[in-house]
């Protein structure tokens, strides 16, 4: 395998999380325009759902896919691939309390502020480890780039 395609896994890991994190960015953003999160704009409202759609899509490929990639032949990384599992349970709480948040005619501006502020800052410890963590394993990382998707999913 040629050394650009080794460490090509790590890089796309990267851009995934950079893609998120700009979406994110884009909707804190775009709910400073908003009064009450019932009176958000119907396209910041599609936006808000893409990307909790988009995260959870995924950490399910990394979960059902890439970690067990990884595993296989890599098997002493599984303390850090449970604790990855861990985070993204807690990253899908956060979202699925997220978009209870956009729902609520009783949402302020302010309350769905704060829950993204808990995404934003649980995503960048998140990203930040598993980046860390996985640096070494993705340059060493034996798969073929088709199977890109299916193990980061379609973000």
């Amino acid at each position: 395998m040629l050394r650009n395609r080794i460490f090509a896994w790590h890089l796309e890991l990267k851009n995934v999380h950079h893609r998120l994190e700009k979406a994110l960015e884009e909707a804190q953003k775009a709910i400073r325009e908003g009064n009450r999160a019932s009176a958000l704009k119907p396209e910041l409202r599609e936006f808000c759902y893409t990307f909790c759609s988009a995260m959870g899509s995924h950490h399910r490929s990394e979960d059902a896919a890439f970690f067990p990639v990884l595993l296989e032949q890599m098997p002493e990384l599984e303390p850090i691939i449970t604790q990855l599992t861990r985070e993204h349970e807690v990253l899908s709480q956060l979202l699925a309390d997220f978009q209870r948040a956009l729902d609520s005619s009783e949402s302020s501006p302010q309350e769905l502020f704060r829950q993204i502020g808990e995404i934003k800052g649980a995503m960048k410890a998140h990203f930040g480890f598993e980046e860390g963590s996985l640096k070494r394993a993705l340059r060493v990382l034996n798969a073929p780039e088709s199977d890109k998707q299916r193990m980061f999913g379609d973000v």
